[in-house]
């Protein structure tokens, strides 16, 4: 096996906060097998197009959570790169509802000192890899990435969501308001940032530490004007996560350097994909194996039986 081969048989991790992040992404797996590492579930599939196995997770909300599966995942599974996928708050007028945005760069705005009368930022901040970022722009641009949204490109009377690349916020605080004082601290010191979700630093920094190339894929859900609750109750966060999870994917099915799955004639399966993933499906149950020269392999366990979500 060669160094390029190697590279392309090596699993891409996608990890969600919530549930309804986690079902957009599950949505695209074929033949999802359950597996366990250290309490933390994970589901193994092939996605359409792509030349590598995805494993999925649901770490949970906050940065916390983010960076420890992430690096549950690295040690284990030795990915090529770990996506966050999921919802985020729009700081921007432009970014919209149901848009998508791709991380940039990722600020963590909570470092600050503070002294009388000020609070002095003390930021930190990770730049999102070239050749993911390349890799993403390129398979999305124009509309043809739209025909992975589960349900149709575009629902009667909406507007199909644009793809923007652009910094995000990543804190510990859920913001709703147009007038808080964290706003006003994102306005002036972040002034670039067009999203604040509570994931991303958590993935870039374990990531960056454990030498992964990492990528924050996410929908916009809201505005985060103080209207986010009826923005929610109106199905916001279950549309952008499934126009996130349609880019995220259609971005790991482009790894490999060819064109994006979508632009292909019927829309086939890379060539070699049998190689990337082994599963004995004959019972519908599987458990992690191993992973050898970067091969993720899902065997069936002697007596082993298939929970639900295997079935």
């Amino acid at each position: 096996m060669d160094e390029s081969e190697f590279e392309s048989t090596r699993p891409v991790v996608v990890l969600t906060a919530l549930s309804l992040e986690y079902e957009a992404v599950r949505a695209h797996l074929k033949g999802p097998q359950r597996l366990v590492h250290d309490g933390t579930w994970f589901e193994a599939g092939k996605v359409s197009g792509a030349g590598c196995p995805v494993l999925l997770a649901e770490a949970g909300p906050g940065n916390r959570p983010a960076a420890f599966v992430t690096e549950q995942a690295r040690i284990r599974f030795m990915p090529r790169a770990v996506f966050f996928v999921g919802v985020a708050g729009s700081l921007k007028a432009d970014v919209r509802i149901g848009d998508v945005l791709v991380g940039t760069k990722i600020y963590a705005y909570d470092g600050a000192k503070h002294v009388d009368g000020a609070v002095l930022a003390r930021p930190d901040s990770w730049v999102a890899p070239h050749g993911l970022l390349q890799t993403a722009l390129h398979a999305l641009k124009g509309e043809a990435w739209q025909q992975r949204i589960a349900g149709g490109r575009d629902r009667a009377g909406q507007q199909s969501p644009k793809v923007h690349f652009k910094p995000i916020a990543a804190g510990e605080t859920v913001l709703s308001s147009l007038a808080s004082g964290l706003r006003e601290m994102l306005f002036r010191n972040y002034n670039d940032a067009a999203a604040i979700e509570m994931e991303s630093v958590g993935l870039a920094a374990t990531g960056a530490l454990g030498g992964m190339e990492t990528l924050t894929v996410r929908g916009i859900s809201d505005h985060t004007d103080g209207y986010k609750a009826a923005a929610d109750a109106a199905g916001s966060q279950e549309k952008a996560a499934v126009h996130a999870a349609a880019a995220a994917i259609e971005t790991i099915a482009a790894l490999d350097g060819t064109a994006p799955p979508s632009a292909r004639p019927g829309g086939e399966t890379a060539a070699g994909v049998s190689k990337a993933i082994q599963m004995n499906t004959a019972s519908g149950g599987g458990v992690i194996n191993a992973v050898q020269k970067g091969t993720l392999t899902i065997t069936q366990t002697p007596g082993h039986v298939p929970g639900p979500a295997e079935r």
